[in-house]
């Protein structure tokens, strides 16, 4: 029987398959219709995932999109497995060794939640039932129920040795945000709250609202790992630490799930920082440096938009409500180029950050050109190759820490978002790598690191102690709160440059580095110099080019072209 982990490997959390590490690169799509696991299979992609779906509803409330397949459960009193059995025997028709991770959408059916309306909320849309809430003991019931069934399926069927795990998902857009758009989680999670904290204040029934969805997280992991006998990997959407900064999100309890033994993996998009324009960092969403401290996996989803993105309506009819899904963020850059930079860059952080991700060709198509399908190929076989690297650990002399308690304190976002989502913008041009964490993890992490900086919208206790000790300790650190909310790219340089912190480039661009590879996607172009901290070998990957030795790159490139080097010692 298979079976997967997560273990450490050169210092990061590493995917194992039959006790073999996976590079943690996948292809994973929407409409069927429009797969191509053929492209990805050809390419050397192993690891794929899919979409299935318990209830026949679409993925998001809010633009009422149209449901992309059937739901398993959409008739009362029976399941039909036949379309995730079918999309599981088409992946294995073009790869037969695939590894398969599903992601099972957990939405319940519009039958179960109209004959449950004690167990929904009111979204707050027209038109639009109540849906489930997360603090309903019925509804995790017959959730698990459904999930029980599904992997009991699976493990009776002839695939049963092809799935390798299962990411859990559920709420609005699959990323357990709630379908009430107040984010109050109604009646049931008031009664629960008087239940479990009574006489508690305001402030900390917003943060029980994110240890309710916490919790239910942690108690479907727990189902799906019993159900698998503990043999395989299980994980969810969740903790946008600094993607989300309001508190109704319900995505700040991640440290419940950090000490959750069930869940191996967490994930999430891209930021949609800047809508994705290139020549920017696409940062993390999550407190990334803590999921690793703590064991745990992180799936980027690099839904890049690239030149043949077509917009919903023209790839499915009667998908989505008119104009929607049509324009803005949902188209990508018109150049081939320039799509396939973005691409790079997209890897070259993975890379550098030792963690796994998934290509998300949405509607189908999206990286269906020659060229980029080249470079997939080459990003799996970097992929294997730093698999066998000494360390994969960070170069990272600076720490950012953040506090996802601070968020509940606050009735309005504006500064949190400012403190928290905006300044992963000058973060990322400086040249100068950082790792992130949630402060709960100081102690453990204060002595790696030769500088600080505090995203503070809102001063806990527990920043106060971490600020504390910087200054009984004299370790420099700079701090973003209420009286100076903004960072910018020259005040971090200038702060770097006071505390002799390495600085890989003078320029204002994107610059990935970890102790063997080192990458650079020009914000603008020009003349860049990549410095390192002595001299080595470096070898061009991606682009022709030769190894020499030296301790900087000396380059000239275009605007957002992204080129990558391995690192070997002289």
């Amino acid at each position: 029987m298979v079976t997967s982990s997560v273990q450490p490997l050169g210092g990061v959390p590493t995917l194992f398959v039959d006790d073999v590490p996976q590079p943690g690169l996948a292809y994973i799509t929407y409409l069927q219709e429009r797969h191509c696991y053929a492209d990805f299979a050809a390419a050397g992609y192993r690891l794929f995932s899919f979409t299935a779906y318990f209830g026949d509803q679409g993925i998001n409330a809010v633009t009422g999109i149209h449901p992309f397949s059937p739901g398993i459960f959409d008739q009362e009193g029976q399941a039909d497995y036949s379309r995730f059995d079918a999309t599981v025997n088409l992946i294995l028709e073009h790869r037969p060794d695939a590894l398969i991770l599903p992601r099972v959408n957990m939405a319940l059916p519009a039958w179960w939640e109209l004959a449950h309306p004690e167990a929904c909320n009111d979204t707050g849309l027209r038109g639009v039932h109540p849906r489930s809430c997360f603090s309903s003991p019925v509804w995790r019931a017959e959730t698990e129920r459904c999930l029980r069934a599904l992997i009991a399926h699976v493990a009776e069927s002839p695939y049963r040795d092809q799935i390798v795990g299962y990411q859990i998902a559920g709420g609005n857009t699959e990323e357990w945000f709630s379908f009430d758009q107040k984010g109050s989680q109604g009646p049931a999670s008031r009664e629960r709250f008087a239940r479990e904290c009574p006489g508690g204040s305001e402030t900390e029934y917003r943060q029980f609202l994110g240890k309710v969805v916490a919790d239910a997280i942690a108690h479907f992991a727990a189902v799906a790992k019993e159900c698998t006998g503990h043999r395989l990997v299980v994980g969810s959407f969740y903790g946008y630490t600094l993607e989300c900064p309001s508190w109704n999100n319900g995505h700040h309890a991640l440290q419940r799930l950090l000490e959750c033994p069930d869940v191996d993996f967490l994930c999430s998009p891209a930021s949609y920082m800047n809508q994705r324009q290139p020549g920017y960092d696409w940062a993390n969403m999550t407190v990334l440096d803590s999921l690793k401290l703590h064991g745990k996996l992180y799936f980027a989803e690099y839904d890049t938009r690239t030149h043949l993105t077509k917009p919903l309506a023209e790839c499915r009819q009667d998908s989505c409500e008119p104009g929607t899904y049509c324009d803005g963020l949902w188209l990508g850059p018109q150049s081939p180029d320039v799509s396939r930079w973005v691409l790079r860059a997209n890897f070259a952080r993975q890379l550098t950050h030792g963690t796994g991700s998934w290509w998300f060709d949405m509607w189908g198509g999206w990286f269906a050109d020659e060229a980029i399908l080249r470079e997939m190929a080459e990003f799996v076989a970097i992929g294997e190759e730093a698999l066998r690297a000494p360390s994969r650990a960070s170069v990272a002399e600076v720490a950012v820490l953040v506090d996802e308690r601070a968020y509940a304190h606050l009735d309005n976002p504006g500064l949190a978002r400012r403190c928290l989502y905006d300044n992963r913008r000058p973060l990322g041009l400086t040249g100068t790598p950082y790792d992130i964490y949630g402060v709960a993890d100081f102690t453990a992490i204060r002595v790696r690191y030769r500088a600080f900086i505090f995203l503070c919208p809102f001063r806990t206790s527990a920043m106060a102690e971490a600020m504390d000790h910087c200054r009984q300790a004299e370790l420099p650190f700079l701090v973003a709160d209420e009286d100076s909310p903004d960072l910018s790219v020259a005040a971090l340089r200038s702060f770097y440059r006071e505390h002799d912190l390495h600085c890989w480039c003078d320029t204002d661009d994107v610059v990935c580095a970890s102790p063997h590879y080192l990458a650079i996607h020009a914000a603008a172009a020009g003349a860049k110099c990549l410095r390192l901290a002595g001299p080595r070998r470096i070898t061009p990957l991606l682009d022709p080019g030769d190894s020499f030795v030296a301790d900087r790159v000396e380059l000239t490139l275009l605007a957002f072209e992204t080129r990558l080097f391995r690192l070997d010692p002289v």
